[in-house]
């Protein structure tokens, strides 16, 4: 090898020869172009396009012989980052990136299990954890330009990190966990997490639903049963968590079962599926034959409502026929104990008030969803009550019955079984009572109930009126949980009626309350 210096020695030219100016071509002396110096132009121009053939020839051969250009996973690209030309969709391969598709409600996010047209689970569904921390955890933003509206827009979910929380886990099949249609879609593993997230949920939320569910499948009696009074009595507890509530083992097993099938936790799959299972055949075997539990008790048509509303869950997310003939028999009892005014109250025929009847439009609308058989004049009949309770014309108030004065968990109460039973309302007509909601946002020590009502109404609604009410009420509810001793998970009753549910109920109420991002698709979607 030779030195720089060498080099440098090498490319000097062997003589200094002057220059003379009339040796350029094209000086100012000069009245023509010389021929040899035409031919040599010439000659140099026809070297270059014959480089530049040569060039484009040597790229563009592979690709006539191989159909594309190859993208670094082996597809071929059309610049957008999806493959074309293999016979695959664009769709599929954006299954697993942290955009989905607002159109496209089948996407899958990292780490999530996706269930394909034939049941098997076509993803990684090992947990909670693994669908929120593989995703970007600032707060959800989607910018759309005005006229940009007419194209599918892509929304980026954010999935706030949520540790240590297990999915429900596959069945036994090693199929994934079903996605109820309809109001129940977002119990699945994978809308779940992401629905969690993007609807104002967080990791410490999630976290307090997930102790919630571990102190109630504790305290559930060996029969299958949860008792509303008697529940500290199971051997684990031995008299620890106190707070009793009312006789009703029926109406405390239907509260024990909806936070479990609220968080996409059924009889068929996940880590409860035993829980969720014993807590059904319960409730069947303490079914009569006119479609009402013997163990009702205190409450009676309330209990009734809230087990009702649990069977009809579980049909409508599973489609167990051994669930359906149950289900329809409870549903068949709340039609026949409608009095004529619309209304329900804690025996059959009885008139009406908001508070029952509340629990028994849950039931009917959860019914729908399992494609169970209701008279249409059911609701038309509700629609007279409500009228009947309802303040004034811009919908701003409800009464308990007919002539009362209007307390904020009626003002909730009576809103949301507008939102169920009006087949052609519209957002706009729940103004006035939405306004009155944000005047008398959740406070510690504030009822449970009230907050239940009034959490799904301005969820449903939305915007700035839901985004002020899930700030506080989210917090206030992560911060009264129970967090220590056997009563850790736990919600104690607060306030109002509250007492008389017990710590069962006030636990169920907390934990549909912060379950609400997924436990009901928004009805105005």
């Amino acid at each position: 090898m030779r030195s720089s210096q060498q080099v440098d020695e090498s490319l000097k030219p062997e003589s200094q020869t002057e220059v003379q100016p009339d040796q350029f071509v094209g000086v100012a002396e000069e009245p023509y172009f010389a021929p040899r110096v035409v031919l040599g132009t010439m000659i140099g121009v026809f070297s270059c396009l014959l480089l530049a053939a040569l060039l484009m020839l040597m790229f563009w051969l592979p690709l006539l012989a191989g159909g594309g250009i190859a993208d670094a996973d082996g597809g071929t690209g059309d610049g957008s980052g999806h493959r074309v030309g293999d016979g695959k969709s664009n769709q599929a391969d954006d299954a697993g990136n942290d955009e989905v598709t607002v159109f496209d409600q089948e996407s899958a996010i990292p780490g999530t299990a996706q269930t394909d047209a034939s049941g098997e689970a076509s993803g990684d569904q090992n947990n909670l954890t693994a669908a929120t921390n593989n995703a970007t955890s600032s707060e959800t933003a989607t910018t759309t330009k005005a006229a940009d509206t007419a194209r599918p827009q892509k929304q980026k979910y954010t999935i706030a990190p949520i540790e240590s929380l297990q999915s429900p886990e596959q069945g036994e099949q090693g199929k994934a966990q079903a996605t109820a249609p309809g109001m129940f879609e977002g119990r699945g593993t994978a809308e779940r997490a992401k629905l969690a997230a993007s609807e104002g949920g967080n990791a410490a939320s999630e976290k307090a639903v997930e102790e919630g569910l571990k102190w109630l499948a504790k305290h559930q009696d060996k029969s299958g049963a949860w008792s509303l009074d008697g529940f500290s009595q199971v051997d684990d507890c031995d008299g620890q968590c106190g707070n009793p509530g009312l006789n009703s083992d029926a109406g405390g097993t239907g509260f024990g079962l909806l936070p479990f099938l609220g968080a996409g936790y059924t009889h068929n799959n996940g880590k409860y599926k035993n829980t969720v299972q014993k807590g059904l055949d319960w409730l069947i075997a303490d079914q009569t034959k006119e479609g009402t539990f013997q163990n009702c008790r205190a409450g009676t048509l309330y209990a009734h409502g809230v087990a009702t509303i649990a069977l009809c869950e579980a049909y409508a997310m599973t489609k167990d026929p051994k669930l359906k003939a149950p289900a329809q028999r409870a549903i068949d009892y709340i039609v026949m104990a409608q009095h004529q005014g619309g209304g329900w109250r804690y025996g059959p025929g009885e008139a009406g008030d908001t508070s029952v009847t509340g629990w028994q439009v849950i039931a009917l609308r959860s019914a729908q969803q399992g494609g169970l058989r209701i008279p249409r004049s059911v609701f038309t009949k509700v629609s007279v009550y409500l009228d009947s309770v309802q303040t004034d014309k811009a919908g701003s108030g409800y009464r308990y019955m007919p002539g009362d004065r209007i307390t904020d968990a009626m003002v909730a109460e009576g809103l949301l079984c507008r939102v169920y039973t009006s087949s052609k309302l519209r957002r706009g007509e729940l103004r006035a009572g939405v306004e009155y909601l944000q005047e008398h946002l959740p406070r510690v020590g504030g009822e449970l109930y009230y907050w239940y009502y009034a959490t799904q109404v301005l969820h449903h609604y939305g915007g700035e009126p839901w985004d002020e009410w899930n700030h506080v009420m989210r917090d206030l509810l992560i911060e009264s949980q129970a967090t220590e001793g056997h009563a850790s998970g736990s919600w104690a009753p607060q306030g109002g009626h509250d007492s008389s549910g017990g710590r069962v109920y006030a636990t169920s109420l907390a934990l549909l309350t912060l379950e609400v991002y997924y436990r009901h698709k928004r009805a105005f979607e």
